[in-house]
């Protein structure tokens, strides 16, 4: 032993590190991180990294982008602030598999969410478990919020006018705003619509728009689809401009180019007086489109897409009188401060919160996940048998039965560990639940949102696999251990890597919870087109049918209204149904209580026919029973997915809906690696279609439902079933799904005004009745002239067609009052009836 430690010492054995004294940076690393350096945390946001191979082989590894949260430690006892220690934690990592050449280079353009100000984000190449490569890079602070709460950016495909690096924008709570837009280029825009989400507003030219390849363009059409604002400019290059979205997304007619010089009419239509005389090419544009701007003489053509909007310019923005001063920044905050193509929820982000919120389903396994009683109870007769009789017989035969008190515990282990090979072998280690919704509500695209659940708590370490590489997942792992025991040198709870699949690893933090995955599938409305919904108007009543040629069984198929539903039962491929549903309006319930009351999931299930009946003043009822497995699956998913219309400060009941559930597999989901197959339960969402006979029509009252797309207000009250505001605004949309070549020519409204009596502090209550409409109180969108057109009087109003959209919308502001002032009021959610012909 001492002539080996001598030896040791006087030759000692080059250890790794040693060895690659040579070597001791085989990889060099350079990233940049952002747009210009910068970036929306939260948000999708690329990194450049470079990459260089100082050696004379090839190497394969994976470069990572790791996310660090910085974590302040509480103070100890006694101690300043100062003293308080302070690290960071990995909290998911991002990467790519790349090979790089003997002595070679290479430039990857990794797309991740950006971490939080504060933080850190390393990047970090690995061949194997040994790391190369390492670099640091702190998280811009300059981000820019555009509207509301919600953080967001502007981006700009071609060159940046000056005025939209200057625009301030007022937010709601009265907040000034400057903002800075950021140029985008062919390389730094992505190949998916979901890694756009930083941004709320693009701009783009004709310059811009040639930078795009056909994947680019269909992901800037996605990101439109999600909740974007797309504005491209006009003026001599509109055509190459258009060229930024797919062929066939939107159907524009360019007309002649003409010289304009005067622009009094757009001036006056964004509140600021008129410039000098400039001349400017201006198109003519048409289509299936709304004009956007003064009603004689428009700025452009809107067209709806999805729950975006394009707005195509007649003028290029970057050119005078736009370029600069008062005209163009009017402009830009239309734009940027209240965009009308706004709901309620609803920004480029909005697929991300939905599928954070399906993510959450994965947890609701099926009863038939887990073993049931036959297979268990043959398991342990097999063990009974063997452990009593069969025991008995070998060690009476062999005449060792003092072997009897370590036999049947040693068969007790072999036993179990047998069959935990075999579950482990066949796959039943990990339980996979596949949670999906087809959403058509908007007459559009169906869009598919789907969230995949693996729960395998015998494995510290899991690894999901899908086919496609480049696809944008949002990942749920829950679990884990505290901050303050976690170290940098931890493995992060999940890391994602693209390579020629896409792999998923997560860490053995969320080794006993699930596990999730939840993505945008672009294939599942290609599936579902067979599903068809429509109602019939008879008089009070809607007939309501629903036909079934998707392939798949459907479940509970039902159709809502209101606080109102019907279900129609189980549906096979190849089957309809038909439903009756009573159109109501709201009335003011002087001995009820505030509603009107949202259908819940497991009423669904326990009356088919529609709510209980519930006497004014008496608590909603109660389930009568226990929902089985199956259907409280149903239900969690319907009130999870459809809780968007209990959002916000006035509820008005459920737009016209069906809702469909099954079970079968939808399609393949790209899942690789699985020994066997997933759980599924999917739901079907989608809005039914008003048939309408050929000459004139009526849609009545109620029938059409308002969703509140915009909310601006400092306070609420209410009184049994009437609400009140304290100041600021509530914007109502009217969005019926009319049949094509419909002309619109009369549109009622309905607001049911009641003044408060009373004092804050002596107690407020409506009046009895409701009175005329006072001034300052109710508004409507004109679309043809870009305006807000005051309403007072009774409140009944029969106004012109023209306040509708060719698709029938219609918007109504409500602006709430001040009781201390002697101005508040309540009110009933308006309602909208439209009569006109049809082709």
């Amino acid at each position: 032993m001492t002539m080996v430690i001598l030896l040791t010492c006087l030759f000692p054995v080059p250890s790794d590190a040693a060895r690659a004294a040579p070597e001791d940076k085989p990889v060099q690393i350079e990233a940049e991180l952002g747009w210009q350096g910068q970036g929306v945390p939260g948000r999708y946001v690329p990194a450049v990294v470079r990459l260089k191979n100082t050696t004379g082989r090839d190497i394969s590894g994976v470069v990572e982008a790791v996310n660090y949260f910085k974590y302040s430690h509480p103070v100890p006892p006694g101690g300043t602030p100062s003293s308080g220690k302070t690290s960071f934690y990995p909290a998911a990592a991002f990467g790519e598999r790349i090979s790089l050449p003997a002595g070679g280079t290479k430039k990857v353009v990794l797309w991740f969410p950006m971490n939080s100000p504060g933080g850190r984000t390393d990047f970090v190449f690995r061949a194997g478990d040994r790391e190369l490569a390492r670099v640091s890079k702190g998280i811009p602070s300059n981000i820019t919020y555009l509207r509301g709460p919600r953080p967001g950016g502007v981006g700009v495909l071609g060159q940046i006018p000056p005025v939209l690096e200057k625009v301030r924008v007022v937010m709601p709570d009265g907040v000034v705003r400057y903002m800075k837009a950021v140029q985008l280029t062919g390389e730094l825009f992505p190949r998916r619509g979901e890694e756009l989400n930083a941004f709320t507003t693009i701009l783009v030219t004709g310059e811009g728009a040639a930078r795009l390849s056909a994947e680019q363009r269909r992901a800037l059409a996605r990101w439109v689809k999600n909740g974007g604002t797309l504005v491209i400019s006009g003026g001599l290059a509109v055509d190459e401009a258009l060229a930024a979205l797919p062929g066939g997304t939107i159907n524009v007619n360019v007309g002649e180019i003409k010289q304009q010089s005067r622009w009094q009419a757009a001036a006056a239509w964004l509140g600021r007086e008129a410039p000098e005389p400039v001349a400017a090419a201006v198109v003519s544009l048409s289509g299936a489109g709304e004009p956007w701007g003064p009603q004689d003489n428009p700025l452009g053509m809107r067209y709806p897409l999805g729950n975006g909007a394009v707005t195509v310019l007649g003028f290029d923005p970057a050119l005078a009188p736009w370029r600069a001063g008062a005209l163009g920044e009017s402009l830009w905050q239309l734009f940027l401060a209240t965009p009308e193509t706004e709901k309620w929820g609803y920004d480029p982000n909005y697929s991300e919160y939905r599928l954070n919120r399906l993510v959450n389903m994965t947890n609701n396994l099926p009863a038939e996940a887990f073993p049931g009683w036959r297979p268990v109870g043959l398991f342990l007769l097999v063990f009974m048998a063997v452990a009593g009789p069969g025991v008995y017989w070998l060690l009476r035969r062999t005449r060792r039965p003092e072997y009897t008190w370590v036999a049947v515990p040693v068969l007790a282990v072999l036993f179990a560990a047998a069959v935990y090979l075999y579950m482990v072998q066949t796959g039943g280690n990990v339980l996979v639940n596949a949670v999906q919704v087809v959403d058509n509500r908007d007459g559009e695209e169906p869009s598919g949102y789907t969230a995949v659940g693996f729960f395998a708590p015998t494995r510290p370490d899991f690894t999901a696999v899908l086919e496609d590489p480049d696809r944008p997942v949002q990942v749920e792992s829950r679990g884990g251990r505290p901050p303050e025991l976690m170290g940098e040198d931890a493995e992060p709870p999940y890391t994602l890597i693209k390579g020629s699949d896409l792999t998923v690893r997560f860490s053995d933090v969320s080794q006993w919870n699930m596990r999730g995955i939840a993505f945008e599938n672009e294939n599942i409305p290609e599936t579902v087109k067979g599903l068809k919904a429509s109602v019939e108007v008879r008089g009070n009543k809607v007939l309501g049918k629903v036909v079934n040629k998707t392939g798949l069984h459907l479940d509970h198929v039902a159709f809502f209204l209101g606080s109102n539903y019907k279900v129609l039962g189980n549906l096979a491929p190849g089957e309809d149904a038909t439903a009756e549903l009573p159109v109501s309006v709201p009335q003011y319930n002087a001995k009820g209580s505030y509603g009107p009351e949202f259908p819940n999931g497991w009423q669904v299930f326990m009356y088919p026919d529609g709510p209980p009946a519930v006497k004014p003043g008496m608590p909603s009822p109660r389930p009568e029973r226990r929902l089985n497995v199956a259907e409280q699956r149903r239900a969690g998913l319907m009130d999870n997915w459809m809780e968007e219309f209990r959002r916000g400060p006035v509820e008005t009941g459920w737009p016209l809906t069906v809702l469909a559930w099954s079970e079968s597999p939808v399609l393949d989901l790209g899942l690789k690696e699985l020994y066997r197959p997933p759980h599924y339960l999917t739901m079907f969402a989608l809005s039914p279609e008003i048939k309408l006979a050929a000459g004139p029509f009526t849609v009545p009252a109620g029938l059409v439902m308002p969703e509140v797309t915009d909310s601006q207000i400092r306070g609420m009250f209410g009184h049994n079933n009437l609400r009140g505001m304290e100041g600021g605004s509530v914007t109502f949309a009217f969005r019926p799904s009319l049949p094509e070549r419909v002309k619109i020519n009369q549109v009622t409204l309905r607001f049911d005004y009641y003044p408060m009596q009373g004092t804050p502090r002596r107690g407020m209550s409506p009046a009895t009745k409701p009175g005329p409409v006072p001034d300052g109180v109710l508004e409507i969108y004109h679309p043809g002239r870009g305006t807000w057109q005051p309403l007072t009087g009774s409140g009944t109003f029969n106004l012109p067609g023209d306040y509708a959209t060719t698709d029938g919308e219609v918007k109504v502001r409500v602006t709430g009052g001040y009781p201390e002032k002697g101005t508040g009021f309540f009110f009933l959610p308006p309602t909208v009836a439209y009569g006109g012909e049809k082709e």
